[in-house]
């Protein structure tokens, strides 16, 4: 049988790290509804760039081949969330480009009659890094990355700009903001102390917007288990490959 809803989850590092919880809550709370999920996840994804860690890299997530998947085409309905943006910008790529990619998923998703969820950059480079700053992270988890920060603070904008604009367009587009009051230390990542409640956030608005309620928050030990689910696929699937990619993982 069709499953009730289809939820489509993209993301980079933050929803790596916060998967199993997510995902845990969201069938959770829709049950007894049937639910399933189709996932392009990752640290160092990019939308539109190749982007990876240590030795092993992922393909953009723009061009991966869930798109094309049979279940967006079932009874069911497809819920899509795009999280993780920043990484395409401190690969170099441009603000036009990373606009228009995002543009077509989100394109794509609308013809599904797809009820969407995008989550801002919540970095900002002026006010939240400054350079000494952004040139330490850069060199930790960007090591061959060119990018200036004069260039990563003007796409930053840019891009948030568009997703404000395409949301008042679109009553099925929902732009999440506000999430950078819990970032950790790097500004990038959730801390680790955080991390539940921001996706307790997003998991709540995304659930009340599909007129569901949501079965509490997400807590904090369900958090610290996803985390460690998390490493084991990091090492076992993705870098060491001992394990193959489960379905549904794209």
């Amino acid at each position: 049988m069709d499953p009730a809803y289809v939820f489509v989850l993209l993301g980079a590092s933050n929803l790596a790290r916060g998967y199993s919880a997510l995902t845990r809550h969201l069938s959770e709370s829709i049950a007894p509804d049937a639910v399933q999920f189709l996932t392009a996840l990752g640290p160092g994804r990019g939308y539109c760039a190749r982007g990876g860690l240590l030795n092993f890299s992922y393909s953009p997530i723009g061009e991966c081949k869930m798109m094309q998947s049979e279940s967006l085409k079932s009874s069911g309905r497809v819920v899509v969330l795009i999280t993780d943006i920043g990484n395409d910008i401190m690969y170099g790529v441009s603000d036009a480009s990373l606009i228009g990619c995002l543009d077509a998923l989100i394109e794509n998703s609308l013809r599904w009659n797809a009820e969407i969820f995008v989550t801002s950059i919540h970095v900002d480079a002026s006010k939240d890094l400054g350079k000494i700053s952004f040139k330490l992270l850069k060199a930790i988890f960007y090591p061959k990355s060119s990018v200036t920060f004069e260039q990563v603070d003007v796409t930053i904008k840019k891009v948030n700009q568009y997703l404000q604009n395409k949301t008042a367009q679109n009553k099925s587009l929902h732009l999440l903001e506000g999430l950078g009051v819990y970032s950790g230390f790097d500004k990038i990542h959730y801390g680790l102390f955080k991390s539940h409640l921001a996706w307790s956030c997003i998991a709540n608005d995304m659930l009340v917007a599909l007129n569901k309620k949501p079965v509490g928050k997400i807590g904090f030990g369900s958090i610290v288990i996803s985390l460690c689910e998390n490493l084991s696929r990091l090492f076992t699937v993705d870098m060491l490959r001992i394990k193959k990619r489960q379905k549904g993982f794209f």
